[in-house]
């Protein structure tokens, strides 16, 4: 009986030293652990804005705390909502660190990445229209409107004047530098249209189909 109530003091004893330090806390307030679940953006350009938003899974009990462990210099993390948001400069071009912890008051989870920043680069480009079919020699069409995409998500449109035409076969069609398209036999062609900038060139293909009915008979 002697050691039951030894063990019983023991217990309490135990007992009372985790909720002074706080450790059987989350045990007692039922809170539960909280989790980062978004992918973050590892992709940045110079001079353009950043911005990665840090979702997390957590049951809304307690108060989140963002931070950043590591970060390239200029970076900030919103600590109530887990906003980050950063505007790389030139001489930060190349991979960083990065690293956020989130806390809930007895919980906490982090995530680590590496970040590439970026000059902003040409990536594809599109050309309206795609296809273009003719019915017979001789007809002309031209080509609509270029559009060149960048890295960042970005587009302009692209002047014809600072691309190039090329056709796969000009027996059955030809192309101008002015990307007017001209059909010249029955047959099936690709005009090939290449924008450059930056050093970087993309391009594009038209499919072209020529259609040529026989001529009736008296």
């Amino acid at each position: 009986m002697k050691k039951k109530k030894n063990y019983l003091v023991i217990l309490i004893i135990l007992l009372i030293s985790l909720l002074m330090s706080g450790c059987a806390v989350p045990f007692f307030s039922g809170n539960e652990p909280v989790y980062i679940i978004s992918k973050p953006v590892k992709i940045a350009v110079v001079g353009n804005p950043y911005s990665y938003q840090v979702v997390v899974e957590d049951d809304g009990k307690t108060e989140l705390t963002f931070s950043l462990t590591v970060a390239p210099e200029g970076m900030e993390i919103n600590r109530g909502t887990g906003l980050i948001n950063w505007t790389p400069t030139a001489e930060q071009m190349g991979e960083h660190e990065v690293g956020i912890v989130v806390r809930d008051g007895w919980y906490m989870d982090t995530q680590n990445y590496s970040l590439t920043v970026s000059t902003k680069q040409l990536s594809s480009i599109t050309v309206i229209p795609s296809s273009m079919s003719f019915t017979k020699a001789g007809d002309t069409k031209t080509i609509t409107s270029i559009t060149a995409k960048y890295n960042d998500g970005s587009s302009k449109t692209v002047d014809k004047a600072a691309c190039t035409f090329v056709s796969n076969n000009p027996s059955i069609a030809t192309v101008d530098t002015a990307g007017k398209v001209t059909s010249k036999a029955k047959g099936n062609t690709t005009i090939t249209v290449s924008y450059t900038d930056n050093g970087i060139t993309e391009s594009a293909k038209i499919a072209i189909t020529v259609t040529i009915a026989p001529t009736g008979g008296g």
